[in-house]
């Protein structure tokens, strides 16, 4: 049940920013949709994945985080960056289209851990 409320809080704040995101970047709307939903999918899975690891496996919970962090990189090189490179270079605007999600997801994983432990 806690963890439904997190993920709930989560997704609030992660929606926030992108309506802030999209007042600053509105020029690329559909590829900003895109990195929001993509990052918001692999967030929730890796929360959950984590929330699962917690209950069962706590000695491989480095493992796991360690995996989902791998995954969202893997995500980054197969879909995002090859459209980054298009024209050669990576602009700052492109680079935060991905990592403003992506590290709101990260912030979230890290905090859920941290709760779990105090």
């Amino acid at each position: 049940m806690r963890n439904s409320l997190y993920l709930v809080f989560f997704l609030i704040v992660l929606i926030g920013v992108f309506i802030l995101h999209l007042q600053f970047d509105s020029g690329i709307k559909i590829f900003l949709i895109q990195s929001y939903f993509i990052n918001a999918i692999m967030a929730i899975l890796a929360l959950l994945l984590l929330s699962i690891g917690m209950q069962h496996k706590k000695n491989n919970l480095a493992n796991l985080y360690l995996l989902t962090v791998a995954i969202k990189l893997v995500v980054y090189f197969l879909f995002f960056h090859p459209k980054f490179k298009l024209d050669g270079n990576i602009m700052r605007k492109e680079f935060f289209i991905f990592f403003i999600p992506y590290s709101i997801g990260l912030l979230a994983e890290i905090v859920m851990l941290g709760r779990q432990f105090r």
